[in-house]
């Protein structure tokens, strides 16, 4: 009999464990934020290097993240890569073929214009600021 009664009350005790986790259960509500802000397109303009002149940038930013860069509108494409974006900022990691270097742009969005900092990931002593508009 004492065991009958020390298993019912195991048996009780991890019902009401149970019940009671099943009551404390919540279901997430968090929402993911849909909003998306398209950047895609052509974008030209000017870098200036902080020792040196300025000179033309165009940027291509295509689907799939795609950055294709060249030195004017509908030219060779001299720089490659990719590129993400929030709604207010761009960031575009591409490889220049000219002198086979690796650059950042971080960029703001401020309308059809995206302006910013550049800086060679291969050779740090070369940076700078652009800016470029659709």
């Amino acid at each position: 009999m004492k065991q009958f009664s020390f298993f019912s009350i195991v048996t009780v005790l991890t019902l009401l464990v149970f019940c009671l986790q099943l009551g404390s259960c919540k279901k997430d509500t968090t929402t993911t934020s849909t909003t998306t802000c398209d950047v895609r397109g052509a974008y030209s303009g000017s870098s200036t290097p902080s020792v040196g002149s300025a000179s033309p940038i165009v940027y291509n930013l295509k689907d799939n993240n795609l950055a294709v860069g060249s030195v004017t509108l509908g030219g060779s494409p001299t720089t490659f890569g990719g590129y993400r974006n929030t709604c207010d900022s761009v960031f575009i990691s591409v490889y220049y073929a000219g002198n086979s270097s690796y650059y950042l742009l971080q960029g703001k969005i401020n309308g059809p214009t995206i302006s910013g900092s550049f800086k060679n990931l291969t050779t740090p002593s070369d940076f700078g600021t652009f800016t470029m508009s659709k």
